[in-house]
């Protein structure tokens, strides 16, 4: 057991891998999951990899699927705007933790590029399908919103992270607005 992973056992033999992927599976412990996966050991070799691999793929594209049922049932549930972008954030939020879990270090380059394309192209499908969706929209004002919080922002902001600030504290930073030569800060407007 890893003090990083809590409860969930650092994977090193398939029979472990394959108990890690279940508990991921169940969606309960996922940040264990992510940890125990980050310290864990793959054996680069054979049929191992092919079949964590195959695993691997068949919970992103499960996971996928619940994060599109979860997305189409948000909203569904109310057209308010302040709920369309809760629905959307939330939707970020399950797509952020997947390419997280793709860019582990220890899997193999081919399986994360093929993990982070999956999840790259169903974002891009979905808001391009709410966007198609809004146009029905006579006020505008749900394709504004979708405009303004798009699905793809769900990888984390890459200047943050190599400004030396802790997560919170970068996330803090980048969302403050510029300030412009003239020393007045711009007003960005989220809806």
């Amino acid at each position: 057991m890893s003090a990083l992973s809590g409860l969930i056992e650092t994977p090193r033999s398939y029979a472990q891998w394959s108990a890690c992927l279940d508990r991921l599976a169940e969606g309960i412990q996922d940040e264990a999951c992510l940890n125990a996966m980050r310290a864990g050991d793959l054996n680069a070799g054979g049929a191992v990899v092919t079949l964590f691999s195959q695993r691997l793929a068949d919970e992103f594209n499960a996971r996928l699927t619940r994060c599109s049922e979860h997305l189409t049932r948000d909203l569904r549930a109310g057209g308010d705007e302040s709920l369309v972008v809760r629905a959307i954030l939330n939707a970020r939020t399950h797509l952020a933790f997947l390419h997280r879990l793709a860019q582990v270090e220890i899997f193999p380059a081919t399986l994360r590029t093929h993990l982070t394309d999956e999840v790259r192209k169903f974002a891009q499908r979905a808001q391009q399908s709410l966007e198609d969706s809004a146009k029905a929209d006579r006020s505008g004002r749900l394709g504004v919103v979708l405009r303004n919080n798009p699905l793809m922002r769900y990888e984390p902001v890459t200047p943050a992270s190599s400004s030396g600030l802790p997560p919170a504290q970068a996330a803090v930073a980048t969302a403050q607005a510029p300030i412009t030569q003239a020393g007045v800060r711009r007003r960005n407007i989220i809806l």
